[in-house]
């Protein structure tokens, strides 16, 4: 609230009957260095324009001329009303707007020179407390100036105070309006519960300079500041908390000790500081409304930043007082168990660890399987049950634990079969592919040949021979399987024993691995082993003078036809295999 100096004395016996005044700042300009930083920037005001803040004991105004678009404008500035004596050293030094043509013209008291939208520009001009104050414990806080600014309905005075080192600033309303339309000194008092309780305060002044058409000097003048404070015999202490650590949404218990005197409607609240131990901007995180002694529930807001530098305090409404101590506590990331969700796996994936599904999650905790049971968090698609998966953290600390669910399903792997090789007789029937695959293939899938679609029946002699590729389509998140037969069709027709034309050709037995053959008169160039049914056989042969031996690998025991060619002549000699 804004009352005058006058009534202040009755206003404190009246509602404060203990209590003690005293000034924490004053400053009169008097000296080598004043304690406030002139034309800054803040509240985007200028650092130099048509009009600047001075400190200076000039008082006597003076003839000048101005000069817009190159034409000289003269103009007159009256003196500046004095100083009463209720102001340290009256007439002394004070800070003030002066119009730069003003001291070019060698006039220097408090004066302006108003926006005209042509050769002045609008503007504004700024000057503050170099240095922040503490107000810790004062209940009431009462800024103190003296001013002086005639201006205008657009030229006028304005009043800030900062709580952040100057870093925002908040305006104080004037109580009739701002400060203008006044051309002698008065005294202006400012007490605001908002002042009160802050480790760093500090106060400023902004000249606003409108366009006008008629405006009166002097400017904006400001002399004698003061600030002064009401301690109350009532003192407030925050109590040991339990714990140091505590994470985003934690409830506490904080303690206080109030002694003195409350009113019966005073409101104690625990403040939370920013990372920094800043109380700039306090996060209210729990009140109680009592005049005595107890404890505050708080909960540490949701989203609060991690850190190491916070401060708990306590502090009281009525009167305002802020407890003389705080609590340093850590804030901690609260455990994270994931979020809920679903996933599928196939039944032919290898081991899949869970905790992989919730990113971020703190690895601090365990698993239970749908029954209920323990399980370590690494699933076996090919042996698991489907179901929901818990995952339940178990981080140390005060902090509240964390749950969340993955429900996993299992998807069957298709099974193709396995791939397999035969030899057919141009004359054989008809016969199904699928037959021919090894295991346990599903049925339903799809034949391809080279990309190109078939039926999976064979007919030999019609159907080209190659690898027939089978597909059993997979679903989601397994793969297709495939498997393939190769087929290979060879010219059956039946052979029998021809040695006629080739003289002395005959079988000389088996020896070991190796079929002996005498092959007569002729040397082959080429030999051909076919089964019973036709069907060629690998084997190699080697002829050492009279003697062919013929390596047949590991064909099955039976009767092997034995072909020799050597030009255009043939013939063909029967011997048996045994293994």
């Amino acid at each position: 609230m804004i009352r005058l100096l006058p009534a202040l004395p009755l206003l404190l016996a009246a509602y404060i009957p203990c209590s003690a005044q005293q000034v924490i700042y004053s400053e009169d300009f008097e000296g080598a260095a004043p304690s406030f930083t002139l034309n800054t920037p803040d509240m985007g005001s200028v650092v130099a324009g048509d009009n600047t803040w001075l400190v200076n004991n000039a008082y006597t105004g003076g003839q000048g001329t101005l000069e817009c678009f190159g034409i000289p404008f003269s103009f007159t500035i009256p003196n500046t009303a004095a100083q009463p004596a209720g102001i340290t050293s009256p007439n002394g030094n004070y800070m003030h707007i002066t119009s730069v043509a003003a001291i070019n013209s060698g006039v220097l008291n408090c004066n302006f020179a108003a926006a005209d939208g042509l050769c002045t520009n609008a503007a504004s001009h700024f000057a503050r407390m170099s240095a922040d104050i503490s107000t810790a414990g004062a209940s009431d806080v009462t800024l103190s100036f003296w001013w002086i600014c005639a201006g205008s309905t657009d030229n006028y005075g304005e009043l800030y105070y900062s709580t952040d080192g100057g870093t925002s600033w908040i305006m104080v309303p004037p109580a009739l309006g701002a400060y203008r339309n006044q051309s002698s000194w008065v005294q202006q008092d400012v007490t605001m519960a908002a002042f009160a309780g802050q480790a760093s305060l500090r106060f400023g002044f902004r000249f606003v300079n409108n366009e006008a058409t008629a405006a009166s000097d002097p400017a904006f003048g400001i002399d004698h500041v003061s600030i002064t404070t009401t301690s109350q015999t009532a003192a407030l202490v925050t109590g040991a908390l339990p714990s140091s650590t505590y994470c985003p949404g934690s409830t506490l218990t904080v303690p206080y000790t109030a002694t003195g005197t409350w009113d019966t409607d005073n409101i104690f609240t625990a403040e939370l500081s920013d990372a920094n131990g800043s109380f700039g901007a306090p996060a209210a995180i729990g009140s109680v409304t009592s005049s005595t002694s107890g404890s505050i529930t708080a909960t540490i807001p949701v989203g609060t930043p991690t850190g190491t530098g916070y401060l708990l305090r306590v502090v009281g409404s009525d009167p305002a007082i802020v407890a003389s101590n705080t609590q340093a506590i850590t804030v901690v990331e609260a455990p994270y168990a994931g979020e809920d969700h679903h996933v599928s796996y196939c039944s032919n994936q290898g081991p899949q660890l869970l905790l992989n599904e919730f990113p971020g999650a703190s690895p601090c905790g365990s698993w239970t399987s749908p029954d209920g049971s323990a399980m370590t968090g690494v699933l076996d698609p090919s042996t698991a049950p489907a179901g929901g998966y818990t995952y339940t953290t178990n981080c140390p600390g005060d902090c509240p634990q964390d749950a969340a669910v993955l429900v996993v399903g299992i998807v069957a792997a298709p099974n193709a079969g396995d791939s397999a090789s035969i030899t057919v007789c141009t004359n054989d029937p008809s016969f199904s592919l699928f037959s021919e695959l090894g295991g346990t293939p599903d049925a339903g899938g799809s034949w391809a040949l080279l990309g190109t679609p078939q039926s999976g029946v064979f007919t030999p002699g019609t159907d080209p021979e190659g690898c027939y590729l089978y597909t059993v389509a997979g679903i989601s998140p397994c793969t297709n399987a495939t498997a393939v037969v190769c087929v290979e069709v060879v010219n059956c027709t039946g052979i029998d024993e021809q040695t006629h034309g080739w003289p002395g050709l005959r079988w000389l037995g088996q020896q070991g691995d190796v079929q002996l053959i005498d092959p007569g008169k002729g040397q082959p160039d080429k030999v051909n082993v076919f089964d019973p049914s036709g069907r060629a056989v690998a084997a190699n042969f080697h002829v050492e003078g009279q003697v062919l031996t013929l390596n047949m690998g590991d064909a099955a025991s039976g009767v092997y036809m034995v072909r020799l060619t050597k030009g255009t002549k043939t013939a063909v000699v029967r011997v048996v295999q045994q293994r």
